[in-house]
């Protein structure tokens, strides 16, 4: 009995190494909301989270996901929301975004990813591309 709760021990405080954290998503969505796409999330446990970061690839990326976001922990039950308003800048096209976790230890992890078909209207699209020759 001494042995198996020694080996226990053992395994629990090489668990707890190893595993610096654990997070459980209630969900992860990508919807379109008027001429932008909001990512939301809601994780159910956070522990030994550091940050989240948000990834997006678009064919402008060539295959490529691009981190476009670096989130700090809000707590467990509290609703994540990232407003993506560069997308209308691309042409119309699959537009993908990934969550990924970062724990307090630095290693990460992928949680979730979802794809969606993106088609900016034009007035949108030619109002940015107006700004954009404004802009240095």
């Amino acid at each position: 009995m001494v042995r198996f709760g020694l080996v226990g021990l053992l395994l629990a405080c090489l668990g707890a190494w190893a595993f610096p954290g654990a997070v459980e998503l209630a969900f992860f969505r990508v919807a379109t909301e008027g001429n932008d796409l909001v990512v939301t999330w809601q994780a159910n446990r956070e522990d030994g989270v550091q940050r989240y970061e948000l990834r997006r690839r678009t064919p402008a990326s060539k295959g490529q996901y691009v981190l476009i976001a670096q989130v700090a922990p809000q707590g467990v039950g509290k609703p994540y929301r990232y407003v993506d308003r560069h997308v209308y800048k691309q042409p119309a096209d699959e537009v993908a975004y990934q969550l990924w976790v970062i724990f307090t230890d630095g290693t990460a992890r992928q949680l979730a990813e979802q794809a969606v078909n993106y088609t900016p209207t034009a007035v949108r699209r030619t109002w940015g591309s107006i700004k954009a020759m404004f802009q240095k």
